[in-house]
C-alpha cells in the first residue's frame, strides 16, 4: 500500500478500511476550528475553500485545512486480518 501522507487526502479516503482514521476527540477539535472559520458553510457542512465536506474529511488523518489551521495526524494502518 502506498503511503497516503505522501498525497492529499481523497474524498474516498473515508471508505478505505485499511486507512485508519483520528479519535473522536481529534476529529471534534479538528471540526470546532471549521466551524469557527468565515469559509465554513454549517448548512451542508463544506468548506469553500476546498469544497469538501467538513464532517467527513476531518475524520482522515491524512487531511489537513486548505488554510493551514489543522494539519495530518499519523495514525497506525490497520493490519490485515
Amino acid at each position: 500500500m502506498t503511503d497516503p501522507f505522501n498525497r492529499p487526502a481523497r474524498p474516498w479516503d473515508i471508505f478505505n478500511k485499511n486507512l485508519g482514521k483520528v479519535g473522536e476527540e481529534i476529529a471534534d477539535e479538528r471540526m470546532a476550528i471549521c466551524k469557527e472559520c468565515p469559509r465554513y458553510v454549517a448548512l451542508t457542512h463544506q468548506c469553500l475553500e476546498c469544497g469538501c465536506i467538513m464532517n467527513a474529511k476531518t475524520k482522515l488523518p491524512n487531511a489537513e485545512c486548505p488554510l493551514g489551521k489543522w494539519g495530518q495526524i499519523r495514525v497506525s494502518f490497520k493490519e490485515e486480518q
